[in-house]
């Protein structure tokens, strides 16, 4: 994998407080960092759609909670796949945001390829300072 800096974050979660908490975590750990937040796997897609040329490869991380309503992050990774072009998903990197933290969860959730790690709530500064250090060069 080429390391590159991360620059922008896609929080995808219905739960406003844990995405307001998951902004504050992450602007403590890089401060000038781009933080969009969508609630539902449907405007994820959108908001990719709309940026995919605009990200830089490896610059990207998205971080994305299974258990929602309208489409859950299962429902969203698969249409993910369908949806875009092989370089383009390789542009994003994905971590799965659950409260349930059983290996079985983690296990499906690796066998997607563009998801490349699980972080279980709640989050803190230290669980996406891993995440940052494993996957980007900051």
């Amino acid at each position: 994998m080429n390391y590159t800096k991360l620059k922008s974050v896609l929080l995808v979660d219905d739960d406003g407080i844990t995405n307001m908490l998951n902004q504050l975590f992450l602007k403590k750990l890089i401060p000038n960092l781009d933080i969009n937040t969508v609630i539902d796997g449907h405007r994820a897609l959108d908001f990719i759609e709309a940026q995919i040329n605009e990200i830089e490869s490896g610059s990207f991380l998205l971080i994305l909670d299974v258990e929602m309503p309208m489409m859950n992050g299962w429902q969203f990774l698969q249409a993910f796949d369908i949806l875009f072009r092989q370089e383009e998903k390789e542009k994003i990197i994905i971590a799965i945001l659950t409260a349930n933290g059983t290996e079985e969860l983690t296990y499906k959730a690796l066998s997607y390829p563009q998801v490349k790690g699980c972080l279980h709530k709640p989050s803190s500064d230290i669980n996406f300072r891993k995440v940052i250090k494993t996957f980007f060069n900051q």
